[in-house]
């Protein structure tokens, strides 16, 4: 009992001339150290706040290379991080923020690009009752040239996207845009096209708002998706090295089916989803020696005669002689409320 006394005496003691010292322990840690465990935190408003812990802590989370901003950061907040931001190159740039007006984003994305040497994900988390007419009418903003960024997803929340007039995005090998309004003089096709995107890979763009004509020239893409583009009249992609094709619901809701016009030519193309609009008249698809897969949407089992859809699916079917992967939806309307699907996997021949 009495050891056990003396011992709990001397830990006592221990512990009280610990807590008397003036040393500070976390201070003492190396500045790798101190970077690593703030870069583990993924959060560069908590990072910040990290300085409470130590005298040195109060400046290093501005020398981190990967920012973070959750979806709780006021948009103003953003702005005023990367102005006291100290990193020369930044590897990642993760932005989530509410609603965030125009100008915040043009106060911290110029910066952004002449530091990024990475990956840089945007979100707006628009409220739900937030319509695209009325993101549309916050504004526009310019997207600056990331001369050094290798992949941008932006999902805008429908606000206005100014594409950049000049510069080369030398390093971008992945672009996702969704959910924009395209506003400005420069077209997007000129933007992505291999002169000022010469190592672009990868290509997204969805649920678009403003986007009448688009024109792709690139001898390095090897991925297109193509998502509900509104009020797209005009096609063209001349993509020697393109593998696969998504073009969905781009012109099937087009006020005037009449003036589509889609040329399409990709002679290493393996993979064709085209759930659309199809009219042989309007839609040259060129040569496809390579296609492997085909992709549509669905075919009405029992549908009216002329029924649109019925007869995309049967023009674009007669255009290819031999489909290895044939994938569809067939809808029975009277038999079942749900889709059956089926995937023809063996050597199809049609139209011989």
């Amino acid at each position: 009992m009495e050891r056990s006394d003396g011992e709990a005496a001397a830990k006592l003691a221990k512990l009280s001339a610990v807590a008397a010292s003036s040393e500070d322990r976390i201070s003492a840690l190396p500045d790798d150290v101190i970077l690593h465990i703030l870069r583990q935190l993924r959060d560069s408003p908590v990072a910040g706040r990290t300085s409470v812990l130590s005298r040195r802590w109060c400046s290093l989370w501005a020398l981190l290379p990967e920012v973070y901003f959750s979806g709780y950061t006021a948009p103003h907040h953003v702005a005023a991080a990367f102005a006291a931001h100290e990193a020369p190159v930044l590897e990642r740039i993760a932005v989530f923020v509410k609603d965030p007006p125009v100008d915040s984003l043009a106060a911290w994305l110029p910066i952004a690009s002449r530091r990024l040497c990475g990956d840089l994900y945007f979100l707006n988390i628009v409220r739900r009752n937030g319509g695209p007419d009325e993101a549309g009418e916050r504004g526009a903003f310019e997207l600056p040239c990331f001369e050094n960024a290798t992949t941008i997803s932006l999902h805008l929340g429908f606000l206005g996207l100014i594409t950049p007039p000049t510069g080369v995005f030398a390093q971008l090998t992945r672009l996702h845009l969704d959910h924009f309004r395209i506003q400005g003089p420069c077209g997007l096709g000129d933007a992505l096209s291999s002169p000022r995107c010469p190592s672009l890979r990868e290509l997204t763009l969805s649920d678009a708002r403003g986007l009448d004509n688009l024109t792709l020239h690139s001898e390095s893409l090897l991925t297109v998706k193509l998502t509900k583009l509104r009020g797209l009249q005009r096609l063209t992609v001349v993509a020697p090295a393109l593998k696969e094709l998504t073009v969905f619901y781009c012109f099937a809701n087009a006020p005037n089916l009449s003036q589509m016009v889609a040329s399409i030519s990709t002679p290493q193309l393996v993979s064709l989803e085209w759930s659309d609009a199809y009219d042989p008249m309007s839609v040259q698809l060129g040569g496809m020696a390579h296609l492997h897969c085909l992709g549509m949407s669905f075919y009405l089992v029992y549908g009216p005669n002329g029924f649109r859809t019925n007869s995309d699916c049967m023009g674009l079917l007669r255009h290819f002689k031999v489909i290895c992967s044939l994938s569809f939806a067939l809808i029975y309307p009277h038999v079942s409320s749900f889709f059956s699907y089926f995937e023809l996997c063996s050597q199809y021949s049609m139209f011989a």
